[in-house]
């Protein structure tokens, strides 16, 4: 990637997240204060976009504006006309407000992709799995803590929206946001109307001519772009760009090592953790029981302990709660996040494969025009033998037969009567020469409807026919390659951008993703310290 190797991701890491700030937490709930509220989730939400003056709308203003972070406030059963119940999701974007139900993000993020498909548009929470639905049957889609987790990832997803560079700008988005908008109407209307069926048959819509306001539509597939072919992604490239194919190896490591290694690893020990929690609460009740029984200094040692037991259970579930918010959702995320690069680099292979597939059709019609014109002239060339020699027989016929009764108005006017011999001589002759030139008239015809029956009825149309199609077809090809081409250009640029994009802010979440995980076990650790010194002290005060 470029213009990341500069990049110090560890650069200034105190601040914020100084042992100060740590030990100040720590002394406050020491005495019982609350602990200060977390973000959600842990991700730097703003990216120091360019300062934009022009606005669109009230939310492109507020969502521009700094410091303003997009929330979900609330999350509600609602049931429609129907009877159907469903989740709708709270958001509050400055003082607009507006309600949304799950598939609606999902339809967002969908047209996002069909009008940025070089944009690494930001994942949403998954659907429920099957897991969830034997675990929970009917409730999992009522499940608290599925709800919550949810609305951090949901609210996650709008605000790396808001502050994309080029997403933030959409309108498509605006509405989304606004409230007493109809979100069907918009998916009705333009510009998302006016995207074409294939995206492969269309120049990208964020690269086109296309501005991102509210009365601009996206470019449609053209009559040149009709003829562009169909590629399969399992097609291999002939001439690939060496820069994706590493960002290709690069995102599969990426993803096997958060997916297969990261994720899997991660899950386990936060299961570990929270049935450790749970021991613990079990534990610290034995011990109270325990305490009971006995008396002196032995029963508060032992309800001591229990206590600490029991500290140790709140710890870490705290723990496990934060690390879930603040490490596990986000490492979903990203896992999520090198599926979408992955689409992304797919759709710029598929249109790779289109330029070098159109370049190869179009060379195929150029060498088709080729044969065709040659047949074209040699078809004329037989049809100009064929009727040179027509007309020679004909002049030949007619000149027999004029031949022939000069012949016979001598003969007649010499001898004035014949015998029946002669005669019959005479016509015998005569006979045989007609039967011959008829002979030859008949071989000549069938030759001729022969050749005319496999040039078609009419060849000389039916060439021009084959000519003009093939002409046009290579004129369109000319003209797609052109586009094609053009857009492969554009294509490969916003992809290496925003996937420079994507790597910076890549670096700032882990970073803080980090942070965040061992700033929790340190507190989770300091505060068990506190607890089972306090419990130590008790114990040694038992008298042997």
């Amino acid at each position: 990637m470029s213009d990341i190797e500069n990049i110090d991701p560890f650069a200034n890491t105190k601040n914020a997240d100084s042992e100060e700030e740590l030990e100040q937490e720590f002394e406050a709930e020491e005495h019982g204060e609350t602990r200060p509220v977390r973000p959600t989730v842990a991700i730097n939400y703003q990216n120091n976009l360019e300062v934009k003056t022009n606005f669109c709308c009230q939310i492109d203003r507020d969502i521009h504006t700094e410091g303003t972070v997009i929330s979900i406030t609330n999350a509600q059963k609602t049931t429609d006309n129907n009877g159907s119940s469903y989740i709708t999701y709270t958001v509050k974007v400055g003082e607009e407000e507006v309600k949304r139900r799950y598939s609606e993000f999902e339809s967002l993020r969908k047209a996002l992709m069909k009008l940025y498909p070089t944009l690494i548009v930001p994942p949403i929470p998954e659907k429920h799995s099957f897991a969830d639905y034997a675990t929970l049957q009917s409730k999992a889609k009522e499940d608290v803590a599925i709800i919550e987790k949810r609305k951090r990832m949901l609210q996650s997803f709008l605000n790396r929206v808001s502050n994309h560079p080029q997403l933030s700008n959409e309108h498509v988005f605006h509405k989304f946001l606004e409230a007493g908008v109809s979100w069907n109407e918009v998916l009705n209307s333009r510009p998302l109307s006016n995207l074409p069926k294939n995206i492969l048959q269309a120049s990208p819509p964020n690269l086109s001519s296309r501005s991102s306001s509210a009365s601009s539509s996206p470019t449609g597939s053209t009559a040149h772009q009709t003829v562009l072919p169909n590629p399969s992604a399992s097609q291999q490239l002939k001439n690939p760009d060496q820069r994706f194919l590493d960002s290709e190896a690069f995102t599969n490591k990426f993803a096997h090592h958060i997916s297969q290694n990261l994720e899997k690893t991660n899950k386990r020990t936060w299961k570990r953790l929270n049935d450790l929690s749970n021991d613990y609460a079990e534990l610290g009740a034995i011990y109270n029981g325990f305490s009971l029984n006995e008396h002196g200094e032995l029963a508060n040692a032992i309800e001591k302990v229990g206590q600490a037991v029991d500290s140790s259970y709140m710890t870490t579930g705290s723990l496990t709660s934060s690390l879930e918010a603040e490490f596990s959702e986000p490492l979903q995320e990203y896992s999520q996040f090198a599926q979408v690069i992955k689409q992304v680099l797919k759709y710029r292979h598929l249109k790779h494969l289109q330029m070098e597939l159109t370049a190869e059709t179009l060379e195929r019609q150029k060498f088709n025009l080729e044969i065709l014109e040659k047949s074209d002239q040699e078809a004329k060339r037989l049809e100009e033998a064929l009727a040179k020699e027509r007309g020679l027989h004909d002049t030949s016929i007619q000149n027999s037969q004029s031949f022939d009764d000069e012949n016979n108005e001598n003969a007649i006017g010499e001898n004035g009567h014949h015998d029946e011999f002669s005669q019959n001589a005479d016509i015998s002759t005569l006979s045989k020469s007609h039967q011959k030139r008829r002979s030859g008239s008949k071989l000549f015809s069938v030759l001729s409807h022969t050749i005319h029956g496999i040039m078609d009825v009419d060849p000389e149309a039916t060439r021009r026919n084959s000519l003009g199609k093939t002409r046009e077809s290579i004129i369109q090809l000319e003209e797609a390659l052109v586009i094609t081409t053009e857009d492969l250009k554009k294509i490969s640029v916003s992809i290496q951008n925003d996937l420079d994009r994507f790597q910076r802010q890549k670096i700032r979440d882990l970073r803080n993703m980090l942070l965040n995980y061992a700033k929790n076990h340190v507190i989770w650790c300091k505060k068990n310290l506190s607890s089972w010194e306090e419990a130590k002290v008790e114990v040694e005060n038992i008298q042997i």
